[in-house]
């Protein structure tokens, strides 16, 4: 009779020792969901006020729309040129490193 009430307290301890460790596992899923939430806002909220700024500065610029289209388009230009002389001049460094690691003799 006492052994059976042993084994009866070993389950319930059992019983609550598991739904504990669900309601932790629920608890942490929710603050890693609140969390997620509050950094896809907070990604949302900087792009949208980032596209409104932009809006907002092409709008109340003291040019023309035209003149402010043109600087857009020529500095565009000038980026990706920019941009691409960077990459050939990386790109000659890399070649020249690589032959130069090439014809050193190995010690």
């Amino acid at each position: 009779m006492v052994l059976m009430n042993v084994i009866k307290s070993g389950g319930y301890i059992m019983m609550l020792n598991e739904l504990a460790n669900q309601v932790i596992k629920l608890k942490r899923l929710r603050t890693e969901d609140v969390r997620r939430n509050r950094t896809r806002n907070l990604v949302l909220g900087a792009g949208i006020g980032s596209v409104v700024g932009v809006a907002a500065g092409i709008l109340f610029a003291p040019k023309s729309g035209r003149e402010t289209r043109h600087l857009i388009a020529d500095r565009t230009g000038q980026t990706f040129k920019n941009l691409k002389d960077n990459v050939a001049a990386t790109k000659e460094k890399i070649v020249a490193s690589a032959k130069e690691t090439k014809e050193k003799p190995s010690e």
